[in-house]
């Protein structure tokens, strides 16, 4: 597809926009087929996600727009796909699907990328995807709150029932000296 000068400058400084709005990582995807490429989107698409393949001289001018500083030069060469988040709290799922796909097809290379302006490397973004995503990390969290309440429960009535036993039988009334005189 053929892009005027006008056509890169107005993606570029959409692109830019985006990458400033959100997270975003960048891929080299040479010698993976259309229909994987399909088959990755249709991953990412839940976590409210894009996979886009875009021209570098596009990404680079996106990047200087965002004022976006990248660690690695070699984001923009090469055939690069973006991932652009729409949301934050889903970087955790969209880096496991990513390197997911990877493993199952080699091709796939992440460069790269920037969660919260930070850049992030490729071993940085294989960190990120063994962490678990929001929703299951407050499922950890509140399964742990419950755990620990049940045990100070068990612990409060255990004490409760030694008071009751040790104070529930009648204790001797004391001699009164002057019966027993």
């Amino acid at each position: 597809m053929k892009y005027s000068k006008n056509d890169k400058v107005e993606a570029a400084k959409k692109l830019g926009a985006d990458l400033k709005a959100s997270d975003v990582f960048f891929a080299s995807f040479q010698g993976l087929k259309f229909e994987n490429l399909n088959v990755l989107r249709d991953k990412l698409r839940p976590s409210k996600s894009r996979f886009t393949v875009t021209r570098n001289t596009i990404i680079s001018h996106a990047l200087e727009n965002a004022s976006l500083k990248p660690a690695d030069a070699s984001v923009a060469k090469g055939p690069t796909a973006v991932v652009t988040l729409a949301d934050h709290d889903e970087v955790t799922k969209v880096a496991k699907e990513l390197m997911l796909f990877a493993k199952e097809n080699p091709a796939l290379k992440i460069k790269g990328g920037f969660y919260e302006k930070n850049w992030l490397t490729p071993a940085d973004i294989e960190k990120l995807s063994k962490i678990g995503s929001k929703t299951e990390l407050l499922t950890q969290l509140a399964g742990t709150l419950y755990s620990s309440i049940a045990q100070i429960r068990w612990v409060l009535d255990s004490l409760k029932e030694q008071k009751e036993k040790a104070g529930g039988a009648p204790a001797a009334a004391p001699e009164n000296p002057a019966q027993s005189a």
